[in-house]
């Protein structure tokens, strides 16, 4: 029996999902997570963000570096040139050599007053002046030692007598001190107030010349020894400025 006989089907050949397309086709948009053909609109897009995404963090970081080695210059700057407060607020003009006064460590002690109560003497000796000082070309000044702000003595009364320190009335939480100028035999010789300036104990001249190997005492409300004060004598004469200070 003849049957009929079937013409041979070509082979299936399988479909090479990576080769191009028809380049007239639409190409499928690309999808999240899967990398764009190479050549392609989207592949090019895609490197383009990418690369403006290299160069922008590129920049952020040469930014923060800049910003952080400035940083870290000026802190070292900073410490570099920090130094407590030494010199005084009482500026001159400065056209001659400096007067330094040489003002030896402080010792403390409580005085009885002849009002009662009791206040607390800071000697501070002045050991030497590299030129002659009188006590009208000085004031003087107790400050905090850091920041050089002044404490001031607002209605201190001066109350001494050729032998004592405080024959009146001691001073108080807000009028704090008064300064006593003792001879170097230890006679109280003028008292010295913000308000009032110098004052003779007995009396006499104000403007006098200050011996080495007098004294500056510090009556006070309160010890300020160790508190981070300080006492200057700072003033000017001839265009010299004259300066002293030591730490309470």
């Amino acid at each position: 029996m003849t049957g009929s006989i079937s013409s041979p089907q070509p082979p299936v050949r399988a479909v090479d999902q990576s080769a191009p397309g028809n380049l007239d086709e639409e190409p499928a948009p690309g999808r999240a997570g899967v990398p764009a053909r190479p050549g392609t609109y989207d592949g090019r897009a895609r490197s383009f963000r990418e690369e403006q995404t290299q160069r922008r963090g590129g920049r952020r970081e040469l930014i923060g570096a800049v910003l952080a080695a400035a940083i870290i210059t000026l802190g070292v700057y900073t410490i570099a040139t920090a130094h407590p407060y030494s010199s005084s607020n009482y500026d001159f003009p400065n056209s001659g050599p400096l007067i330094a006064i040489h003002l030896g460590p402080p010792s403390v002690s409580t005085v009885s007053c002849g009002a009662g109560g009791t206040a607390y003497a800071e000697h501070i000796p002045w050991t030497n002046a590299s030129a002659k000082v009188s006590t009208g070309e000085v004031v003087v000044h107790v400050s905090e030692i850091w920041d050089g702000d002044y404490i001031g003595d607002p209605g201190a009364v001066a109350n001494a007598t050729p032998t004592n320190l405080c024959a009146g009335l001691p001073p108080t939480s807000t009028s704090m001190w008064y300064v006593v100028l003792t001879t170097p035999n230890g006679t109280n010789l003028l008292t010295y107030t913000v308000a009032s300036s110098w004052s003779s104990v007995s009396h006499g001249a104000v403007g006098v010349e200050v011996a080495n190997g007098s004294a500056i005492v510090l009556v006070t409300h309160e010890s300020l020894a160790g508190t981070g004060r300080g006492l200057e004598v700072v003033g000017e004469v001839n265009g010299s400025l004259i300066r002293g200070e030591t730490p309470l």
